[in-house]
């Protein structure tokens, strides 16, 4: 099920002027210290405490999936359950960008997934990064204005998979831009169409991006990988950071807190010291989960994603050229 949208439709986004003005809070010199969420509809609502559906307080406990990494749509059936089974009430799902949503690129397949397997998800849609080739965007859409399309095919297969439609759909995020215009453009357009959740952000480090100002979002997130993703010496961990909370509290103590993406694994990077897959499970393996996640929890995070649950295979010409595509089985197919 869709669980945080971050696309608004008209109707939501009629809120009155006096509505608006309530829901900035300032300091004592007029300035603007952060956001109070404007509700847009009744079905996802939020407050500094948690994420709430249907009036009903929620803890999203997600993992990535990407199904264009998985392009055989009779095996999405057999993911869902089993990310289930792990513990986790949700997946985050990065969309590639496509005109054409058939076949394996389809995406309603995966929301009558969801709502059989009883899992929410978080849609990711734009650029995407995720270790693809140009992000995710098709290459010739670099030096075409092509961009509408695509998002209005995102709207027209998601709208009607929404929660407030019944179905699995609750979020929708927006990760990395150049500016806050590009951000305000692309709100605009959401807000126009059938698109009712809330709109959320991944920030890349603690950049305070898109909390306040043009093309600020409703709900704020972090991005972290703490152990970055160099597995060529697998025992040596980076420090436990030890101010999520001082941080949330300065920058968006109104929402929940969140982390969109936290690591759950790691790549091998491209290099001569490139020392296979097997040191990278051992990176980020129980031990490392047991310490960092553990922090997260103590640090009062209410949303969090996993990245990845479910890797999947970067098929012909998608994946980015930075990362080794390797056997993660030995000969003997241990």
């Amino acid at each position: 099920m869709l669980l945080l949208w971050s696309w608004l439709s008209a109707l939501l986004y009629r809120s009155s002027i006096g509505a608006l003005a309530k829901s900035i809070v300032h300091d004592e010199n007029g300035d603007t210290l952060y956001r109070r969420r404007v509700s847009f509809t009744d079905q996802v609502s939020f407050d500094n405490y948690s994420l709430s559906l249907r009036s009903q307080r929620f803890f999203l406990h997600s993992g990535e999936f990407h199904t264009f990494r998985l392009p055989v749509l009779s095996l999405w059936p057999d993911i869902l359950p089993k990310v289930k089974a792990s513990g986790l009430n949700a997946v985050s799902v990065y969309v590639h960008m496509v005109m054409d949503f058939d076949g394996f690129r389809a995406l309603k397949p995966l929301y009558e997934a969801a709502l059989d397997a009883g899992i929410w998800i978080v849609l990711r849609p734009g650029y995407i990064n995720a270790e693809t080739s140009a992000g995710g965007i098709a290459h010739w859409a670099t030096s075409e204005e092509a961009w509408m399309d695509y998002i209005l095919r995102i709207i027209e297969e998601t709208g009607l998979y929404q929660i407030t439609e019944g179905g699995p759909v609750i979020d929708n995020e927006f990760t990395q831009s150049v500016g806050g215009e590009y951000f305000a453009e692309l709100e605009e357009v959401y807000r126009n169409s059938s698109i009712v959740l809330p709109l959320t952000y991944n920030d890349p480090g603690q950049g305070r991006n898109f909390i306040n100002g043009t093309g600020a979002v409703d709900l704020y997130g972090l991005d972290f990988y703490p152990q970055g993703f160099d597995c060529s010496h697998p025992l040596d961990w980076n420090r436990v950071t030890l101010n999520y909370h001082q941080y949330h509290e300065a920058v968006n103590p109104s929402q929940p807190w969140y982390f969109p993406e936290f690591q759950g694994g790691s790549f091998d990077a491209w290099g001569p010291t490139a020392p296979g897959y097997a040191p990278c499970a051992v990176r980020t393996g129980p031990d490392f989960m047991s310490v960092f996640y553990l922090q997260l929890w103590a640090s009062n995070a209410k949303l969090l994603s996993y990245y990845m649950i479910y890797g999947g295979t970067s098929w012909g010409a998608i994946p980015f050229h930075g990362v080794i595509i390797d056997d993660l089985f030995k000969s003997n197919r241990d």
